[in-house]
C-alpha cells in the first residue's frame, strides 16, 4: 500500500498522532505491551519527517532512540488545545459519573444494586447526574468538599 500526502497533510498527521501518543502515554510510566503497535507506526511515520520536508517538526532522540515531535510542531497547530478540551471534558464527565454512581450504590444498597439492569442502573442514575451537572455547570468546583 502506499499513501501520498502533501506537507500539509503530513504535518496533520504528525498532529494526529501527537494527539494519540498523548492519549496512549501521558499518564503511564512505562510503555504497555498493549500500545508497542502503536508506537511502532508512530516511529516510522516520524522518520519520514526529513524526507517529506518537515524535519524541524520531528528530531531524533539518540538516548531513547526514537522520533519526537518538536515544540515547534506542538505550538503552531492547535495540538495542545484538543488535548486541553479533551482532558478537561474527560474530568467533567468522570467526576459527575463517579460521584453519581456512588450516590446512587449509596441509596440503593450494594446488594440491590448489584441485581439492577444495565438499563435500570441508567434510568436511576439519570436524576443525580442531572444533580451534579447543574452543580458544576452553576458552581464548578466551588462548593466541592472532601472529609479527611
Amino acid at each position: 500500500m502506499q499513501i501520498n500526502l502533501t506537507k500539509k497533510e503530513y504535518k496533520i498527521l504528525l498532529e494526529v498522532l501527537t494527539i494519540a501518543d498523548w492519549v496512549l502515554h501521558a499518564h503511564k510510566d512505562e510503555e504497555d505491551a498493549g500500545s508497542r503497535k502503536y508506537r511502532a507506526l508512530e516511529q516510522k511515520i516520524y522518520s519520514l519527517a526529513a524526507k517529506t520536508g518537515a524535519k524541524n517538526l520531528v528530531e531524533y532522540n539518540e538516548e531513547y532512540n526514537m522520533f519526537f515531535a518538536t515544540s515547534e510542531l506542538e505550538e503552531n497547530s492547535d495540538v495542545v488545545y484538543f488535548i486541553e478540551e479533551f482532558e478537561n471534558d474527560t474530568f467533567w464527565e468522570e467526576l459527575i459519573d463517579r460521584l453519581a454512581l456512588r450516590d446512587q450504590i449509596a441509596e440503593e444498597g450494594e446488594d440491590a444494586f448489584a441485581f439492577l439492569s444495565p438499563k435500570e442502573r441508567f434510568r436511576r442514575k439519570q436524576p443525580l447526574l442531572e444533580k451534579y451537572q447543574d452543580e458544576f455547570a452553576e458552581n464548578g468546583l466551588d462548593n466541592l468538599r472532601l472529609i479527611f
